[in-house]
């Protein structure tokens, strides 16, 4: 164990990888937040790029978040990051049936758009 503030934490965390489990989570990361997920300098080009392969898989919403605030944005820490749907869901969120939250950029991968 190890203190990090005033919390203490298993140093299991360093030993196990993070595994996402969407079925518990619905992708609640995507959709809320007062910011984008966050991006290396080398993605936002290849953002700009795709946009027109990805746009079949975006929500209108999404679509016209980026279109307005543009494929990428700084943050307010000076980092690039996703735009917002009404600074809330990520611009590039789409949703299962089953109201599960994904990546619109991951499902068109996927589907090798």
């Amino acid at each position: 164990m190890f203190q990090i503030g005033k919390t203490i934490v298993s140093e299991e965390i360093l030993e196990n990888d993070f595994v996402c489990n969407l079925n518990a989570c619905k992708g609640a990361c995507c959709v809320g937040g007062e910011y984008g997920a966050p991006l290396e300098e080398s993605e936002t080009d290849m953002l700009v790029n795709i946009f027109e392969d990805v746009r079949p898989y975006l929500r209108p919403e999404g679509i016209k978040a980026i279109e307005e605030q543009g494929a990428f944005v700084k943050g307010e820490d000076g980092e690039w990051e996703t735009p917002l749907v009404n600074n809330n869901e990520c611009a590039y969120v789409i949703f299962s049936l089953e109201g599960i939250a994904k990546c619109g950029l991951e499902q068109a991968h996927m589907d090798g758009a």
